[in-house]
């Protein structure tokens, strides 16, 4: 059987990305697969690929299942960014520039060429309400930390990148990564609630609009009505009928209003599409920080791509800042933003 070769790439990636062995030999790819890996795609743990038996074709069932599995999470590009010059000096101006100490003092210490990963996520939103608005966006953020690094993912693509296969990653690129995912997820729900203002602040401006012209609408009716009760040819049935419409408009507008309510209350739904994970030579910066008597170390990393000082992780609520309060804790100070130091 003639193989698509783009369709034998395919197969051969997605299996030794996932665990599997592959072969290729003249009859397909003769795989050796994890059992995991084999429940998934309902195949052999020893399989041969491209024959009869599974064919590696267009529509096949054997390609669906490929497609359906790889397709399954979001994709991930590992790459390691090639920085042709590693900032050695002027660490005080970059420090006092980009980052502030409130109620302390800094002082630098050691520093030294490290490596540290960051992640470029992108997002996917839609939001409905008696309109539908959706977009994209992006965000990078420190991988050990969770810090939101601002303009990363315009400025890396100004420099060159070696992508590496998912089988054969940097040991740098850590698996537990959860608590920066999760800070850095918080930071992207904010900035999609901050995208999302005008077309939130419409909705409203149109509820408000249409719950004024309803009660007025309910508000003349009643009125009205109230007015043909002293019609002299309505009979004792009829007015206690109408005033009975009448009693009920309040409960009736009250529905309507709450239907309208729904009708512009504005859902929005995120989903991460892609990401992407860099290797970054950086500076890997010491600072002492004294707070009255007390002093701690900290360490901070001057950034290549962005030209400056990564930003830090509050202490408390977990957001993003460059301005930091010292101020006591239970057994030692903390560095927390400015709203949290004044809750």
């Amino acid at each position: 059987m003639i193989q698509d070769l783009e369709l034998v790439r395919f197969a051969t990636d997605f299996l030794e990305n996932n665990g599997g062995l592959v072969d290729a030999d003249p009859d397909g790819l003769h795989a050796l697969l994890p059992p995991d890996l084999s429940v998934a795609l309902n195949l052999p743990e020893d399989v041969c690929l491209g024959g009869n038996d599974y064919p590696l074709l267009y529509g096949s069932p054997t390609l669906d299942r490929l497609v359906h599995a790889a397709t399954a999470g979001i994709p991930v590009a590992y790459g390691a960014v090639t920085i042709p010059y590693i900032k050695k000096a002027g660490f005080d101006t970059a420090v006092n520039r980009d980052l502030s100490f409130v109620n302390g003092k800094v002082q630098i210490g050691v520093h030294a060429e490290s490596r540290t990963t960051y992640m470029v996520l992108t997002s996917r939103y839609i939001a409905l309400s008696d309109e539908r608005k959706e977009g994209l966006m992006r965000l990078t953020f420190h991988e050990p930390t969770g810090a939101v690094i601002a303009g990363f993912e315009d400025s890396v693509t100004d420099f060159e990148c070696t992508y590496f296969r998912q089988s054969h990653l940097p040991p740098q690129f850590s698996t537990r990564i959860g608590v920066s995912l999760q800070t850095a997820l918080k930071s992207l729900q904010d900035r999609i609630t901050e995208d999302m203002a005008p077309f939130a602040a419409s909705m409203c401006r149109r509820l408000h609009r249409d719950v004024t012209n309803t009660r007025e609408y309910y508000q003349s009716l009643a009125e009205e009505m109230q007015a043909s009760l002293a019609h002299p040819n309505l009979s004792d049935t009829q007015r206690m009928e109408r005033q009975q419409k009448i009693d009920g408009l309040p409960a009736e507008a009250d529905r309507k209003i709450s239907d309208l309510q729904h009708k512009y209350d504005t859902r929005i739904g995120i989903r991460a599409c892609a990401a992407e994970r860099y290797l970054v030579n950086v500076a890997h910066l010491i600072l002492t920080i004294l707070y009255r008597k007390a002093t701690r170390t900290l360490p901070v990393f001057y950034n290549p791509v962005t030209q400056s000082i990564d930003p830090l992780v509050c202490e408390s609520c977990r957001k993003t800042t460059r301005r930091i309060v010292l101020q006591d804790g239970k057994t030692h100070f903390v560095m927390v933003c400015p709203a949290c130091s004044r809750a």
